[in-house]
């Protein structure tokens, strides 16, 4: 079962600071981040993106039967987290680019009939995903029995009271929140989001409580992020 964290992350300073901090921890077995074509397509005048926008032009003249409305995962390049924060930066920050950028990527999304979605920024259902997700941001943590007893001390002492059914060989799996035209387009006026950021993660509650406690305190974020436990003292 995902549950969310919300970490005070508003500015745009701050999301890059989490992001890449997530992505640089001792508990951290890999990350799998994409990013989908349109994104690159609209960015293509960024010396960052222009490559991957021409590899999918390339790609697309010799495969004529890709539908690029489609689920196709050809449609989604992996990406790194400073990727990611590029589409943020370029999307968010204020100014007539950004403003150009948001309404070309609103003009291609009508191009190629792709659906626009309908509800508030960062406000999507997160058991129906809307499509297409724009970036993807996916983490994968170190199971329990892969765990350090040294190294991973933290942890294992969090996981001591424990009173949750726990898979030790299973990967923890976290997930950022849907980023859809919506989110690019609306997430963050004048480079701020109206809520503070929110990242979603199964396994025991204290592996990842423990895990984005330590996270958000790398990132230099003003206050530690909240869990459902936090919510319930």
């Amino acid at each position: 079962m995902m549950r969310s964290w919300s970490f005070a992350a508003r500015l745009i300073d701050e999301v890059a600071r989490l992001l890449r901090c997530l992505g640089k921890h001792r508990y951290l077995q890999e990350t799998d981040h994409r990013i989908h074509w349109t994104v690159d397509h609209v960015l293509k005048d960024l010396p960052a993106f222009a490559p991957h926008a021409a590899a999918f032009k390339a790609l697309t003249a010799k495969n004529a039967d890709l539908d690029v409305r489609s689920r196709d995962p050809r449609l989604w390049r992996a990406a790194t987290a400073d990727d990611a924060i590029g589409v943020l930066t370029a999307f968010w920050s204020g100014g007539d680019d950004a403003i150009a950028r948001r309404e070309e990527l609103v003009r291609l999304f009508q191009e190629h009939e792709l659906p626009i979605a309908e509800h508030d920024a960062f406000k999507s259902n997160p058991e129906l995903p809307p499509f297409p997700e724009l970036i993807l941001f996916d983490w994968v943590l170190l199971p329990i029995d892969q765990l350090d007893a040294d190294r991973h001390a933290g942890v294992l002492a969090a996981l001591e009271g424990s009173t949750e059914e726990a898979h030790p060989s299973e990967p923890i799996y976290q997930e950022g929140p849907a980023f859809t035209i919506v989110e690019l387009c609306e997430g963050a006026p004048l480079g701020i989001l109206e809520d503070d950021m929110t990242i979603w993660s199964d396994g025991p509650y204290e592996y990842a409580d423990y895990v984005f406690r330590g996270v958000s305190k790398a990132a230099k974020l003003p206050e530690p992020p909240v869990g459902l436990r936090d919510l319930d003292e």
